[in-house]
């Protein structure tokens, strides 16, 4: 008794289609943003344009969170909390991606461009 049988290799292999073209349609380059838009505990407080250099302090909620943009991207360079998760997640530069310090009430989005979407929005 074979342990796949025709019917399973017919499902596995449609299953890797449908996979391959979702990883294509879904998640490849983002396009590339035009400006950043900061939030503090919700509401807007500044939208900056990527191609200017700027380093910014952020007053949230525990303290000063720091960013910098550079050469068309954005990132958190210091913040008061604990884990400074914000901190290790990098620089920012497609549509769509978001940082945050949310101890500190602080989200950073890069905006313009036509918006992609990740598997935590689907």
């Amino acid at each position: 008794m074979s342990l796949l049988r025709p019917g399973d290799i017919a499902v596995l292999a449609l299953a890797a289609i449908v996979v391959g073209g979702a990883y294509g349609t879904f998640w490849t380059d983002r396009t590339p943003g035009q400006r950043v838009i900061i939030t503090v505990s919700g509401l807007p407080v500044g939208e900056h344009p990527l191609s200017e250099p700027a380093t910014l302090a952020v007053e949230g909620g525990i303290g000063t969170s720091h960013l910098e943009i550079a050469e068309g991207r954005v990132r958190f360079t210091d913040s008061p909390c604990n884990g400074r998760y914000c901190v290790h997640s990098g620089w920012l530069s497609k549509t769509g991606q978001v940082a945050a310090c949310l101890p500190n009430g602080v989200v950073v989005e890069v905006l313009g461009g036509e918006r992609e979407y990740d598997a935590i929005s689907l």
